[in-house]
């Protein structure tokens, strides 16, 4: 089952990393980053947000994978975004495996 971290400040201009591990090795994997939630069935699994944009990246050796970033400066406070992984995996109902969802909110 992949699992979704992420991790910084949401303080614009400053660092943040967000991960997937326990992802099948050496695979595809699609980040799906949503400006709201959408929690609708989907390839077995959930799809946690509305996929405004879409990232495809392969994932390491060892199903793993960070993206560092910089949290964007100008949003305001209480503004959310959602992220969601789902990675190629034929073991996987219809062939992928989807991690939990994950809410950044900028404080």
């Amino acid at each position: 089952m992949p699992v979704i971290d992420g991790s910084g400040p949401l303080l614009g201009g400053q660092p943040i990393v967000l991960s997937l591990d326990d992802a099948r090795s050496s695979s595809t994997a699609w980040l799906l980053i949503g400006l709201t939630a959408l929690n609708a069935p989907f390839k077995g699994g959930v799809m946690v947000p509305k996929p405004d944009f879409i990232v495809s990246l392969p994932t390491g050796p060892l199903g793993a994978l960070d993206i560092p970033a910089t949290w964007p400066a100008g949003l305001p406070s209480g503004f959310s975004t959602c992220f969601q992984w789902w990675v190629q995996d034929a073991a996987g109902p219809a062939g992928f495996a989807a991690a939990t969802g994950l809410r950044a909110t900028t404080p």
